[in-house]
């Protein structure tokens, strides 16, 4: 169930990435069409604050944790019937499989693959660290996650370069205001910021020509960007954010957490102070950069510096209120349709993918970099509803998703059976 709500609600952040270019992943202030302009700007705003609240970042945190639960799972399975040999035999089978569908999605299909990161993540780091305790993986996975994660966004993000710029842009203007000649340092990053918004029509009209290129011209162009995306995330420590995120699944799993033993009181606690923290540093940041136009430096400042902290807030608020709503049986219908997007979700998000890439770049209709930011819900619900119903109706023949599958098959280097009807007890060894 929350591996299919993860799927679901990751395509709300990268519907941004298939459907047309920002300057900033999530924040449209480069984009073909620019949001919070017209009769919509209201819901744009509206739109941008719930995606932040619930789903940004969230969503890829969620998968980390699920996949380091996954690794727990999957290692106590062998050795608890005396096969470490084989757990260790197909935990790094299956990680190098993954790493080679990932460097497959990512240089044929889209540049913003994760696979190859978990992948990588799992097989550099993670399976020396089965047998740590659950309190010190908890611990050690939140520390790493939002310290390391933070130091490299920052990296990433170039943080410190773009206040410094800021300040000196700053400066310039006070000293023009007072009748002052700017500092050589104050005139140069004055005429770099008229520079740069001179070009940023011909950028974005170069940004959309780029993002509809037919699709053998553009797996160069991808290729690059892909290769280029996971060398920053280790180059600046950004990959730590998933390395913690992968530690806190783990630690989550041992504990119960994830399976649903805990207390009640422990996800109420857990959501309500998740939800204390994420809530008001997403909605102060919004409404403090709104007010500067989201301006970089506004969001910078109010949006990215605090990003780790609360992504992992909210995922873990997320996950407590989930597992509450399902150990209730309030949701035991929505329950059953995300566990089928779940089963499915390897298949899920390749196929995703393909469609995405299909209706905005490689297809007929071109709708790159065409659409509006609240228009992009419209392709997000569409494509739910088709994962909703493909899984359950895949599901009611087949036991398991169609790359799940292949992916299993090749982790057991031995076929699986895949029809219904065809299986027997022992195959789910």
């Amino acid at each position: 169930m929350l591996r299919g709500f993860a799927l679901l609600g990751i395509l709300v952040l990268n519907i941004e990435s298939f459907s047309g270019p920002a300057s900033m992943h999530d924040i449209p202030v480069g984009v073909a069409k620019p949001a919070f302009v017209g009769w919509h700007a209201t819901l744009d705003v509206c739109i941008l604050s719930v995606k932040w609240l619930f789903f940004e970042g969230k969503m890829l945190t969620l998968f980390a944790i699920l996949y380091g639960a996954g690794i727990v799972l999957l290692t106590q399975r062998f050795e608890s019937k005396g096969q470490a040999g084989r757990a260790a035999d197909i935990f790094h089978r299956r990680n190098m499989w993954l790493l080679l569908f990932g460097l497959l999605h990512g240089t044929l299909i889209w540049s913003g693959d994760v696979l190859s990161q978990y992948a990588l993540v799992a097989l550099l780091v993670m399976f020396p660290l089965r047998h740590v305790a659950a309190k010190r993986l908890i611990v050690a996975g939140v520390a790493i996650g939002i310290i390391g994660g933070t130091f490299g966004l920052t990296q990433v993000t170039h943080l410190a370069d773009v206040l410094a710029a800021n300040r000196l842009r700053h400066d310039a203007v006070a000293a023009l205001a007072a009748h002052r000649s700017p500092t050589p340092a104050q005139a140069a990053a004055l005429a770099a910021d008229a520079a740069a918004r001179a070009a940023e029509p011909t950028e974005i009209r170069r940004a959309v020509e780029a993002g509809r290129r037919p699709y053998f011209e553009s797996i160069a162009p991808r290729t690059t960007q892909y290769l280029d995306l996971v060398v920053q995330l280790f180059r600046t420590g950004f990959i730590l954010q998933i390395v913690g995120s992968m530690m806190l699944g783990m630690g989550l799993f041992k504990s119960g957490f994830l399976t649903g033993a805990s207390s009640k009181s422990t996800y109420v606690k857990t959501a309500l102070a998740g939800y204390a923290i994420t809530a008001p540093v997403v909605l102060i940041g919004v409404t403090m950069a709104h007010a500067k136009d989201f301006a970089v430096p506004a969001v910078m400042v109010w949006m990215v510096a605090p990003y780790v902290l609360q992504i992992f807030a909210g995922a873990l608020a997320n996950i407590a209120l989930l597992l509450l709503l399902s150990r209730s049986g309030w949701i035991e219908a929505a329950r059953g349709a995300l566990a089928n997007v779940g089963r499915t979700a390897f298949s899920s998000y390749i196929l995703t993918s393909l469609v995405c890439q299909c209706l905005f770049a490689w297809g007929p209709w071109k709708l790159y970099g065409d659409i509006e930011y609240y228009q992009q819900l419209y392709f997000v619900v569409a494509i739910w509803v088709a994962n909703l119903i493909a899984s359950a109706l895949w599901l009611r023949y087949f036991h398991y998703g169609p790359l799940e599958w292949v992916w299993r098959s090749l982790a057991y280097w031995q076929r699986q059976p895949l029809r219904r009807d065809l299986l027997r007890p022992h195959d789910f060894g």
